[in-house]
Protein backbone atom coordinates (compact mmCIF):
# COMPACT_ATOMS: atom_id res chain seq x y z
CA UNK A 1 0.00 0.00 0.00
CA UNK A 2 1.50 3.33 -1.01
CA UNK A 3 1.50 6.41 1.22
CA UNK A 4 -1.41 8.05 -0.61
CA UNK A 5 -3.70 5.04 -0.18
CA UNK A 6 -2.67 4.60 3.45
CA UNK A 7 -3.33 8.28 4.12
CA UNK A 8 -6.84 8.12 2.65
CA UNK A 9 -7.73 5.02 4.67
CA UNK A 10 -6.30 6.54 7.85
CA UNK A 11 -8.31 9.74 7.32
CA UNK A 12 -11.53 7.76 7.06
CA UNK A 13 -10.83 5.91 10.31
CA UNK A 14 -9.77 9.09 12.07
CA UNK A 15 -13.01 10.67 10.88
CA UNK A 16 -14.95 7.79 12.47
CA UNK A 17 -13.04 8.18 15.73
CA UNK A 18 -13.63 11.94 15.94
CA UNK A 19 -17.33 11.59 15.07
CA UNK A 20 -17.90 8.91 17.73
CA UNK A 21 -16.03 10.73 20.52
CA UNK A 22 -18.68 11.18 23.19
CA UNK A 23 -17.42 14.52 24.53
CA UNK A 24 -17.20 16.25 21.14
CA UNK A 25 -14.41 17.40 18.82
CA UNK A 26 -13.04 20.01 21.22
CA UNK A 27 -12.56 17.48 23.99
CA UNK A 28 -10.97 15.06 21.52
CA UNK A 29 -8.39 17.66 20.44
CA UNK A 30 -7.61 18.62 24.02
CA UNK A 31 -7.22 14.98 25.10
CA UNK A 32 -4.93 14.08 22.20
CA UNK A 33 -2.96 17.35 22.12
CA UNK A 34 -3.89 17.97 18.48
CA UNK A 35 -4.66 21.56 17.53
CA UNK A 36 -7.42 22.56 15.12
CA UNK A 37 -5.05 23.18 12.20
CA UNK A 38 -3.32 19.82 12.52
CA UNK A 39 -6.62 17.94 12.82
CA UNK A 40 -7.93 19.66 9.70
CA UNK A 41 -4.82 18.56 7.79
CA UNK A 42 -5.05 15.01 9.08
CA UNK A 43 -8.67 14.85 7.86
CA UNK A 44 -8.21 16.72 4.57
CA UNK A 45 -8.18 14.53 1.43
CA UNK A 46 -5.95 17.16 -0.19
CA UNK A 47 -2.89 16.28 1.91
CA UNK A 48 -0.95 13.13 2.72
CA UNK A 49 0.03 14.31 6.18
CA UNK A 50 0.04 11.61 8.86
CA UNK A 51 0.47 11.98 12.62
CA UNK A 52 3.73 11.10 14.31
CA UNK A 53 3.96 7.85 16.25
CA UNK A 54 3.36 9.52 19.64
CA UNK A 55 0.27 11.31 18.31
CA UNK A 56 -1.06 8.03 16.91
CA UNK A 57 -0.56 6.44 20.30
CA UNK A 58 -2.50 9.24 22.03
CA UNK A 59 -5.37 9.00 19.51
CA UNK A 60 -5.57 5.25 20.07
CA UNK A 61 -5.47 5.62 23.87
CA UNK A 62 -8.14 8.34 24.03
CA UNK A 63 -10.43 6.57 21.55
CA UNK A 64 -10.04 3.03 22.84
CA UNK A 65 -8.89 1.69 19.47
CA UNK A 66 -5.57 0.19 18.41
CA UNK A 67 -2.83 1.90 16.44
CA UNK A 68 -2.93 -1.02 13.99
CA UNK A 69 -6.62 -0.34 13.38
CA UNK A 70 -5.95 3.36 12.77
CA UNK A 71 -3.30 2.37 10.22
CA UNK A 72 -5.69 -0.17 8.61
CA UNK A 73 -3.52 -3.12 9.57
CA UNK A 74 -6.49 -4.88 11.17
CA UNK A 75 -10.28 -4.65 10.97
CA UNK A 76 -11.29 -4.79 14.65
CA UNK A 77 -11.17 -1.29 16.20
CA UNK A 78 -10.20 -2.64 19.60
CA UNK A 79 -7.45 -4.80 18.15
CA UNK A 80 -6.63 -8.24 19.51
CA UNK A 81 -6.86 -7.26 23.16
CA UNK A 82 -6.57 -9.87 25.88
CA UNK A 83 -9.48 -9.23 28.21
CA UNK A 84 -9.80 -12.63 29.90
CA UNK A 85 -8.63 -11.39 33.30
CA UNK A 86 -11.13 -8.53 33.27
CA UNK A 87 -14.22 -10.59 32.34
CA UNK A 88 -16.28 -12.63 34.77
CA UNK A 89 -19.83 -13.92 35.24
CA UNK A 90 -21.81 -12.79 38.29
CA UNK A 91 -25.12 -14.33 39.29
CA UNK A 92 -27.97 -11.85 39.49
CA UNK A 93 -28.76 -13.16 42.99
CA UNK A 94 -25.93 -14.62 45.07
CA UNK A 95 -26.23 -17.73 47.26
CA UNK A 96 -26.79 -15.56 50.35
CA UNK A 97 -29.58 -13.63 48.63
CA UNK A 98 -27.49 -10.52 47.98
CA UNK A 99 -26.90 -8.91 44.59
CA UNK A 100 -23.70 -7.42 43.14
CA UNK A 101 -25.80 -4.58 41.74
CA UNK A 102 -25.74 -2.76 45.09
CA UNK A 103 -21.94 -2.61 45.04
CA UNK A 104 -21.81 -1.56 41.38
CA UNK A 105 -24.36 1.20 41.90
CA UNK A 106 -22.51 2.53 44.95
CA UNK A 107 -19.21 2.59 43.09
CA UNK A 108 -20.82 4.54 40.25
CA UNK A 109 -22.03 7.34 42.54
CA UNK A 110 -21.00 10.71 41.14
CA UNK A 111 -20.71 9.30 37.62
CA UNK A 112 -23.25 8.65 34.90
CA UNK A 113 -25.06 5.33 34.63
CA UNK A 114 -26.02 4.29 31.08
CA UNK A 115 -28.26 1.30 30.46
CA UNK A 116 -29.89 -0.57 27.60
CA UNK A 117 -32.57 -2.64 29.39
CA UNK A 118 -34.05 -5.95 28.29
CA UNK A 119 -37.54 -4.48 28.73
CA UNK A 120 -39.13 -1.58 30.66
CA UNK A 121 -36.42 -0.38 33.10
CA UNK A 122 -37.31 -0.63 36.76
CA UNK A 123 -36.67 3.05 37.51
CA UNK A 124 -39.74 3.99 35.44
CA UNK A 125 -41.85 0.86 35.95
CA UNK A 126 -44.82 0.38 38.24
CA UNK A 127 -44.29 -1.44 41.52
CA UNK A 128 -46.12 -4.74 42.13
CA UNK A 129 -48.65 -2.98 44.36
CA UNK A 130 -49.58 -0.61 41.52
CA UNK A 131 -50.38 -3.29 38.94
CA UNK A 132 -52.71 -6.29 38.86
CA UNK A 133 -49.82 -8.40 37.53
CA UNK A 134 -46.37 -6.83 37.59
CA UNK A 135 -45.07 -9.27 34.98
CA UNK A 136 -47.82 -8.23 32.58
CA UNK A 137 -47.22 -4.56 33.31
CA UNK A 138 -43.48 -4.72 32.83
CA UNK A 139 -42.75 -7.76 30.71
CA UNK A 140 -40.99 -10.99 31.58
CA UNK A 141 -37.28 -11.50 32.21
CA UNK A 142 -36.65 -8.02 33.62
CA UNK A 143 -33.45 -7.17 35.46
CA UNK A 144 -33.41 -4.63 38.30
CA UNK A 145 -30.33 -2.61 37.43
CA UNK A 146 -31.75 0.75 38.52
CA UNK A 147 -33.41 -0.38 41.73
CA UNK A 148 -32.94 2.09 44.62
CA UNK A 149 -31.08 4.57 42.40
CA UNK A 150 -31.14 8.15 43.68
CA UNK A 151 -31.25 10.70 40.87
CA UNK A 152 -29.85 13.23 43.33
CA UNK A 153 -26.46 11.49 43.31
CA UNK A 154 -26.22 9.92 39.86
CA UNK A 155 -27.49 10.78 36.37
CA UNK A 156 -29.19 7.96 34.49
CA UNK A 157 -29.55 7.53 30.75
CA UNK A 158 -31.69 4.77 29.24
CA UNK A 159 -31.70 3.73 25.58
CA UNK A 160 -34.33 1.31 24.30
CA UNK A 161 -36.25 0.47 21.10
CA UNK A 162 -39.37 2.47 20.34
CA UNK A 163 -41.01 -0.84 19.39
CA UNK A 164 -40.94 -1.98 23.04
CA UNK A 165 -43.14 0.98 23.99
CA UNK A 166 -45.39 0.38 20.98
CA UNK A 167 -45.82 -3.27 21.99
CA UNK A 168 -46.85 -2.10 25.45
CA UNK A 169 -49.40 0.33 23.98
CA UNK A 170 -50.77 -2.27 21.56
CA UNK A 171 -50.60 -5.11 24.13
CA UNK A 172 -48.53 -7.27 21.81
CA UNK A 173 -45.23 -9.12 22.21
CA UNK A 174 -44.38 -9.49 25.91
CA UNK A 175 -47.67 -7.80 26.79
CA UNK A 176 -49.97 -10.05 24.78
CA UNK A 177 -52.92 -10.78 27.04
CA UNK A 178 -52.00 -8.09 29.58
CA UNK A 179 -54.81 -5.94 30.89
CA UNK A 180 -55.56 -2.68 29.14
CA UNK A 181 -55.55 -0.93 32.51
CA UNK A 182 -52.04 -2.09 33.48
CA UNK A 183 -50.54 -1.19 30.12
CA UNK A 184 -52.10 2.26 30.14
CA UNK A 185 -51.08 2.91 33.76
CA UNK A 186 -47.53 1.80 32.99
CA UNK A 187 -47.22 4.26 30.11
CA UNK A 188 -48.75 7.10 32.13
CA UNK A 189 -46.39 6.36 35.00
CA UNK A 190 -43.40 6.40 32.65
CA UNK A 191 -44.52 9.72 31.15
CA UNK A 192 -44.77 11.31 34.58
CA UNK A 193 -41.41 10.01 35.84
CA UNK A 194 -39.56 11.04 32.68
CA UNK A 195 -41.12 14.51 32.72
CA UNK A 196 -40.55 15.18 36.42
CA UNK A 197 -36.95 13.94 36.51
CA UNK A 198 -35.52 15.32 33.27
CA UNK A 199 -32.59 15.95 32.77
CA UNK A 200 -31.24 13.74 35.61
CA UNK A 201 -33.15 10.90 33.93
CA UNK A 202 -33.00 10.75 30.14
CA UNK A 203 -34.90 8.17 28.10
CA UNK A 204 -33.71 7.80 24.51
CA UNK A 205 -35.68 5.63 22.08
CA UNK A 206 -34.27 4.39 18.80
CA UNK A 207 -35.84 2.53 15.88
CA UNK A 208 -35.31 -1.14 16.65
CA UNK A 209 -35.85 -2.00 12.97
CA UNK A 210 -32.66 -0.14 12.06
CA UNK A 211 -30.56 -0.34 15.22
CA UNK A 212 -29.92 -3.24 17.60
CA UNK A 213 -28.24 -3.60 20.96
CA UNK A 214 -28.07 -6.38 23.52
CA UNK A 215 -28.94 -5.35 27.10
CA UNK A 216 -25.99 -3.82 28.95
CA UNK A 217 -25.26 -1.24 31.63
CA UNK A 218 -22.22 1.03 31.97
CA UNK A 219 -21.63 1.75 35.66
CA UNK A 220 -19.69 5.01 35.60
CA UNK A 221 -16.11 4.35 34.55
CA UNK A 222 -15.73 1.14 36.56
CA UNK A 223 -17.46 -1.68 34.70
CA UNK A 224 -20.01 -2.88 32.18
CA UNK A 225 -22.57 -5.57 32.97
CA UNK A 226 -24.25 -7.44 30.10
CA UNK A 227 -27.49 -9.06 31.16
CA UNK A 228 -27.59 -12.70 30.02
CA UNK A 229 -30.61 -13.87 32.01
CA UNK A 230 -30.26 -14.56 35.76
CA UNK A 231 -26.61 -13.50 35.49
CA UNK A 232 -24.31 -10.76 34.22
CA UNK A 233 -21.22 -10.90 32.06
CA UNK A 234 -19.06 -8.26 33.74
CA UNK A 235 -16.27 -6.36 31.96
CA UNK A 236 -13.91 -4.09 33.90
CA UNK A 237 -11.13 -3.34 31.41
CA UNK A 238 -10.99 0.50 31.05
CA UNK A 239 -10.68 0.26 27.26
CA UNK A 240 -13.69 -2.03 27.04
CA UNK A 241 -15.76 0.16 29.37
CA UNK A 242 -15.01 3.15 27.14
CA UNK A 243 -15.95 1.04 24.11
CA UNK A 244 -19.38 0.25 25.55
CA UNK A 245 -19.85 3.92 26.48
CA UNK A 246 -19.25 4.78 22.83
CA UNK A 247 -21.75 2.10 21.80
CA UNK A 248 -24.33 3.71 24.08
CA UNK A 249 -23.56 7.13 22.60
CA UNK A 250 -24.20 5.62 19.15
CA UNK A 251 -27.68 4.56 20.27
CA UNK A 252 -28.33 8.08 21.56
CA UNK A 253 -27.31 9.56 18.21
CA UNK A 254 -29.81 7.23 16.53
CA UNK A 255 -32.67 8.29 18.83
CA UNK A 256 -35.86 9.14 16.95
CA UNK A 257 -37.42 11.16 19.79
CA UNK A 258 -35.60 13.65 22.03
CA UNK A 259 -35.34 12.69 25.70
CA UNK A 260 -36.88 16.06 26.60
CA UNK A 261 -40.00 15.19 24.57
CA UNK A 262 -40.35 11.48 25.31
CA UNK A 263 -43.02 12.09 27.98
CA UNK A 264 -45.30 13.47 25.25
CA UNK A 265 -44.86 10.32 23.17
CA UNK A 266 -45.55 8.13 26.22
CA UNK A 267 -48.75 10.09 26.91
CA UNK A 268 -49.85 9.58 23.29
CA UNK A 269 -49.15 5.85 23.51
CA UNK A 270 -51.12 5.66 26.76
CA UNK A 271 -54.07 7.39 25.14
CA UNK A 272 -53.97 4.84 22.32
CA UNK A 273 -54.17 1.77 24.59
Amino acid sequence: MDKRDLSLLFKERLRQVVASHGEGRGHFMKSTGIDRSALSQFLSPETDRMPRAETLRRIASVSGVSVDWLLCLENAPEGRQEVTESVQIEKEVQADGSTPLDQWRNEAQGYKLRTVPSTIPDIISLSPSDAEDVHDARGAGAENVLERISLNTIDVEVAMPLQTLQDLSERTGLWRGASRRDCRNQLLHMARICNENYPALRLHVYDGRKTYSAPFTVFGQQRVALYIGDAYLVVSSPDQVRGFARQFDRLVRHAVIGSDKIHETLQELADAV
